[in-house]
C-alpha cells in the first residue's frame, strides 16, 4: 500500500536535507509537496492517512540530519541524529521546547530537548526504553523552574543503552 507515497515522502526527505539536491532550491520541495498533497488525499485507510501525514509533518519539521554525511571510510555511519523543530509537530505534549535533537545507533538512543538557543541542562541514562522522552521532558521541565533565576531557559537529555 501505498509505495508512491513513501517514494515522495523519501524524496521530500533527500531534497530538503541532502546536500546534493539542496541546491536544486524551494521549486523542487514545492513541486514534490504539491504531488504528496495529492498523493495523500487518494490514501483510502485513515490509519494510513494519518501515519503517512505524520511522516510528512515530521520531515517537514526537520532543521538538520546528518543522515548523508559518511564516516572517513566512505562508508555510512552507524548512527543517524535528526534536529527537530518542536513547533511544527502539532502533536507533541507540552511544554514544546525550541529545540530537539534525536540520535539512534544500533547501541544507544538518545534525545536532548533545549528550550532555547542558550541553555542549562544535563544528561542522564535512563532506563526507560519506551517513554525515556518523557522522562526527560519532566526533567527539563524541572530544570527550567530550577534555573528561572540563573539562566532563562533550559536544557536536559537522556538515553538509553
Amino acid at each position: 500500500n501505498n509505495v508512491h507515497t513513501t517514494r515522495l515522502l523519501v524524496s521530500l526527505f533527500e531534497a530538503r536535507m541532502s546536500p546534493g539536491r539542496q541546491s536544486a532550491g524551494t521549486e523542487l520541495t514545492d513541486g514534490l509537496l504539491e504531488e504528496l498533497d495529492g498523493a495523500l488525499d487518494q490514501v483510502a485507510s485513515l490509519d494510513e492517512d494519518r501515519i503517512l501525514r505524520s511522516f510528512l509533518t515530521v520531515i517537514k519539521a526537520t532543521l538538520r540530519t546528518n543522515f548523508f554525511q559518511n564516516a572517513d571510510d566512505g562508508t555510512p555511519h552507524s548512527y543517524v541524529s535528526m534536529k527537530f523543530d518542536p513547533q511544527a509537530i502539532p502533536d507533541l505534549p507540552a511544554p514544546r521546547p525550541a529545540f530537539e535533537i534525536w540520535v539512534y545507533s544500533p547501541r544507544v538512543e538518545g534525545v536532548h530537548l533545549r528550550f532555547g538557543k542558550v541553555a542549562r541542562g544535563g544528561l542522564r541514562w535512563s532506563d526507560r526504553r519506551e517513554d525515556f522522552r518523557t522522562e526527560v521532558l519532566g526533567l527539563v521541565k524541572a530544570q527550567m523552574v530550577k534555573n528561572t533565576v540563573i539562566v532563562p531557559v533550559g536544557a536536559k537529555g537522556g538515553f538509553v543503552a
